[in-house]
């Protein structure tokens, strides 16, 4: 037997920050776009912006930078305050996992 954990922040009653949203995050940071991020996670393009503007509407600022098109096209990446986040959301989704491991341990085995 063993367990699945969700971390899923909330502000105002509402989800705004979990796996998800990690996972866009960090693909929009490898990928430098919004596009080939949401892409990668066969998600679609409004739908990765709607996920973005709820974060940054729970932040209060920008999670992610835009420069748009051009010649070269354009790219995204993430604001100081949007790593910052995530590196907070990843640091205490670990720290969650080995603390939830030991409590199933003392429980169920």
């Amino acid at each position: 037997m063993d367990f699945i954990s969700k971390i899923v922040l909330v502000e105002n009653d509402e989800g705004f920050f979990g796996p998800g949203v990690r996972d866009l995050l960090l693909n929009i940071e490898s990928e430098k776009s919004v596009r080939r991020a949401s892409e990668k996670m066969q998600i679609s393009y409004s739908k990765a912006w709607k996920i973005i503007r709820n974060v940054e509407k729970a932040m209060g600022e920008s999670a992610v930078i835009r420069i748009h098109g051009g010649t070269d096209g354009g790219s995204a990446s993430l604001s100081d305050a949007g790593k910052a986040l995530l590196q907070k959301y990843m640091d205490f989704e670990k720290k969650s996992r080995i603390a939830n491991q030991k409590i199933f341990g003392e429980i169920f085995k």
